[in-house]
């Protein structure tokens, strides 16, 4: 660890000449000004898009992000849905990310996973986002998770209008979308989101059509005034289920519907609106549906002594989550001292409406319930001291209580968190941030339903991690270099019979280089490159990168990026490495009208994702995306 940092140094003083941090600032203020008034660095390391960014990347939905996030694969799982993976690894479904609207999470309650509903959420009502690699729920009384990513939607005062945006791309998809907002003289304001999106998506596996069409709708208020914010979302989404759960890849039919939706209203009392008080619901229903004439492979009802009898050739589920959460947190200067004390209450509920399959002897059969684990109720303690050391250091000290109390055969839990950080800023210019973090991520009801038969109790995944980052500014620059080390315990793995505890430690390391070059206000490079270790078989890419270039001149505004991710060997199957190229321009013909244009995956060389031909089956590997191209058209009125 020391030569790496010894040699950041002397790699970044050789290069650059030493200047103000505050220079960089002023230069980055444009682009970031509304960011640094919300990000907190006492969350972990942060990577913030602003509004500028989104806007000159033409980035659309939230995938865009995702996918050249560094440290994390972003990959399409047997449903036609995004999933979320840490690198060298390939998970169907992923939660280790929180995801926030605002104040509020909109993780499944199912899964831990916010893609289905959420994970095309649409960027035009976003105003900027904020990622943090880092255990969030020290501060915000969440869910446990590795890396948290916080979109912060626009806001009436700021908009005060009318926005209608159109969308076209291949295959005659489409969207539309419509924002209102309106401030009033008492304070108050609220901002209205609608839009409309139908997808058309298909692909070929041994000649036969896989459908991914979908269609989704969302629906957004955020009420606020100086102390009080409500927000209300809603999303549902009907697609079709694209490889699902058939043993031969290509279902005879399928299809997946969700309706999510949350309410959530805080306030800040006292005069230095130092006490916050915050309560939400959230309701989600889904439905799933599957024929095959090959059968489908639901781990939870196949008994492979009895193949004809439990082995399904019809699935049809309706399923109903619910969770209320409450949270209370009071912060305190003393001295040196930045307190936070904070109490959060939570309880999901999982209602099996419906759940039936047909066997190869045509016989219905009632599954109900896959087992009795269906709700949850979780106590939470925090504190968190930021005390500054000098104008120079700052140590960052995080405590967690967690009382899990389960129904069915889970037993009640308690978890303990912990996390020491500091921040130190030698020179003007430098910057250094380390954390050491014991974490935990605890079995989800979607690990639990799909848990191997043979040992059917899993143990919550226990996480240390280690992280260091290194920061160097010039007047036109900012340089990056970060390194995690990370252990991992019960790591929850899906195996062809279920979910199980690995029995051993599973240990990575990774590296990130981030550099950033601003030719003036609107013009920006920007180039990334991680690599990493796994202590294990690598089933996924373990290093990749982007470049990319944005600029503004005149009327127009336009950018070219390039995606890597490595190749790497799984058994027989040798997935090549991607290049995903990309570049746009927008022709603001006023402005309040304007016109724009994107082409994706250029060079058709995107991520590949491994899956299962059979049971217990053959691997193979098929591309996450294609080719793309879109014109959309934006007024504001």
């Amino acid at each position: 660890m020391k030569k790496i940092i010894f040699i950041f140094f002397i790699v970044i003083n050789s290069v650059f000449a030493n200047t103000s941090i505050d220079s960089l600032l002023e230069n980055y203020q444009d682009s970031s000004e509304e960011s640094l008034k919300t990000v907190d660095e006492n969350l972990g390391h942060v990577f913030i898009y602003s509004q500028k960014d989104i806007k000159l990347m033409q980035y659309t939905k939230l995938s865009d992000i995702l996918k050249e996030l560094p440290l994390l694969n972003y990959n399409q799982n047997r449903y036609g849905v995004p999933s979320i993976s840490l690198p060298g690894s390939k998970t169907t479904v992923g939660g280790f990310v929180r995801f926030f609207i605002n104040d509020h999470e909109i993780s499944s309650v199912h899964t831990q996973s916010p893609f289905l509903s959420w994970g095309d959420l649409p960027l035009d009502i976003v105003d900027y986002i904020e990622v943090y690699y880092g255990e969030s729920s020290f501060s915000l009384g969440n869910d446990t998770g590795i890396y948290f990513i916080r979109i912060y939607t626009k806001k009436a005062y700021k908009e005060n209008g009318n926005t209608l945006q159109t969308d076209f791309s291949k295959r005659g998809s489409n969207e539309q979308s419509l924002i209102h907002s309106q401030v009033f003289e008492n304070g108050w304001s609220y901002l209205a989101y609608v839009k409309n999106s139908n997808i058309y998506d298909s692909d070929t596996y041994k000649n036969q059509t896989l459908q991914n069409n979908a269609k989704r709708r969302y629906l957004y208020f955020d009420i606020n005034n100086d102390t009080t914010n409500i927000n209300i979302g809603y999303a549902d989404v009907k697609k079709d289920n694209f490889m699902g759960l058939s043993l031969d890849v290509v279902p005879n039919d399928g299809e997946i519907v969700s309706k999510d939706l949350f309410i959530d209203i805080s306030k800040k009392f006292l005069a230095d609106e130092s006490l916050k008080a915050s309560v939400s619901f959230d309701i989600n229903e889904r439905e799933y549906s599957e024929k095959n004439d090959q059968g489908i492979g639901l781990v939870p009802v196949i008994d492979l002594t009895k193949m004809g009898q439990t082995l399904p050739k019809e699935f049809k589920e309706n399923l109903k989550f619910t969770k209320l959460q409450a949270h209370l947190s009071k912060t305190y200067e003393y001295e040196n001292n930045s307190l936070l004390f904070g109490f959060n209450f939570s309880n999901k509920k999982y209602k099996v409406k419906n759940r039936k399959t047909v066997n190869f002897l045509n016989q219905e059969i009632d599954q109900g319930k896959f087992h009795d684990f269906d709700q949850e109720r979780v106590y939470s303690l925090l504190f968190q001291d930021k005390y500054n050391f000098n104008d120079n250091m700052t140590f960052i000290t995080n405590a967690k209580i967690d009382r899990y109390q389960r129904s069915g055969y889970l037993e009640d839990t308690t978890e303990e968190l912990y996390r020491v950080g500091l921040i130190y800023t030698p020179f003007e210019n430098f910057g250094l941030k380390t954390f050491y973090t014991k974490t935990y991520l605890p079995p989800s009801f979607y690990n639990i339903d799909f848990v191997d038969k043979k040992d059917i109790y899993l143990d919550s995944q226990k996480y240390k991690i280690f992280s260091i980052e290194g920061v160097f500014t010039t007047e036109k620059s900012k340089s990056r270099l970060k390194y995690n080390d990370v252990k991992i315990e019960d790591f929850v793995y899906l195996t062809p019979v279920g979910f199980v505890n690995i029995d051993h430690t599973i240990k990575t390391k990774g590296l990130i280089f981030l550099y950033e070059y601003l030719f003036s206000n609107n013009k920006k490079l920007e180039f990334n490159y991680y690599t990493t270790k796994l202590s294990e078989t690598l089933n996924n890419s373990n290093k990749g990168g982007y470049l990319k270039y944005m600029s503004k001149s005149g009327k127009f505004e336009y950018f070219t990026s390039l995606i890597y991710k490595n190749s790497y060997r799984y058994l027989d199957v040798r997935v090549p490495s991607s290049f995903d190229l990309s570049f746009g321009v927008t022709y603001n013909y006023t402005k309040d009208l304007s016109f724009s244009a994107k082409a994706m995956n250029v060079l058709d060389k995107s991520t590949q994702s491994l899956y299962k031909d059979g049971f217990p089956g053959s691997d193979f590997a098929f591309e996450d995306y294609g080719r793309a191209f879109n014109i959309s058209m934006k007024w504001v009125f």
